[in-house]
């Protein structure tokens, strides 16, 4: 599970990926800027991930997107 802290926004983005420079990488959208928390699912065991997240805000048709955390790399059991 990913936890992360509440920000203003419409939003984030979780992206992750088994190599470090987030090549072939899957972005899931969160929505809801009340979420602190998100399970990904289907992660194969016994592997490494690298993740990042950023919020994003919606006004209209536009999607403003705020810059990534730093990357967490995560073992999965």
């Amino acid at each position: 599970m990913l936890k992360w802290k509440k920000t203003t926004g419409s939003g984030y983005e979780i992206t992750y990926s088994t190599k470090k420079n987030f090549s072939g990488a899957k972005t899931i959208k969160v929505s809801g800027a009340s979420k602190t928390s998100y399970t990904i699912k289907k992660l194969k065991s016994n592997k490494t991930y690298y993740v990042k997240i950023r919020a994003y805000t919606k006004i209209g048709s536009k999607i403003y997107r705020g810059t990534y955390s730093a990357k967490k790399k995560i073992k999965t059991r």
